[in-house]
């Protein structure tokens, strides 16, 4: 009877791991992505590739019409022309082109056409000789069209010191 029992909780153990992947639950970093979710990652890549090679046009194709974004600063910013324009605008404004870095990417399938994306990122941006870039957490909203994944909604949150915490973390 007890292994009945043992082996009845196990198969239902199994049979909820895997639901909870096919259904999103799971994070998934680029090493172990197949399918939609590598699907993802590549196009995440080939976006941010392109900014950081300088090449805004290929950059900002991830993106889908109506796309919107929560930048570091806390505006809100809709539609990819919009976003375009001001990205223009503002590097007219920057002492040297900025310089971006990511890493850590993980991606969530909510469906088959809905995506979720987070990563780490840095920015190295100068204005009148002040550092204004730094670090962020961001995330994504992506949803496939035609074949194709693009982002609808995408925000950047500046990873900020904790002088309480950052003392604790030196004793």
């Amino acid at each position: 009877m007890k292994n009945i029992l043992f082996n009845l909780i196990a198969m239902l153990a199994l049979a909820t791991s895997v639901q909870a992947q096919s259904g999103g639950i799971l994070w998934v970093g680029s090493r172990n992505a197949t399918g939609e979710v590598r699907a993802v990652h590549v196009a995440l890549k080939k976006a941010y590739d392109a900014f950081i090679a300088g090449d805004m046009k290929t950059g900002f194709a991830i993106y889908t019409e109506d796309a919107s974004e929560i930048g570091t600063d806390g505006n809100i910013t809709h539609g990819k022309k919009a976003m375009e324009e001001g990205w223009e605008a503002f590097s007219k404004m920057t002492d040297k082109p900025a310089v971006f870095k990511y890493e850590n990417v993980q991606v969530r399938l909510l469906t088959a056409d809905v995506a979720l994306a987070i990563w780490d990122s840095e920015a190295d941006i100068v204005l009148n000789g002040q550092q204004i870039g730094g670090k962020s957490k961001d995330a994504a909203v992506l949803r496939k069209i035609k074949g194709e994944w693009k982002i609808e909604f995408d925000q950047l949150t500046p990873m900020l010191g904790m002088p309480a915490l950052d003392a604790d973390s030196k004793h």
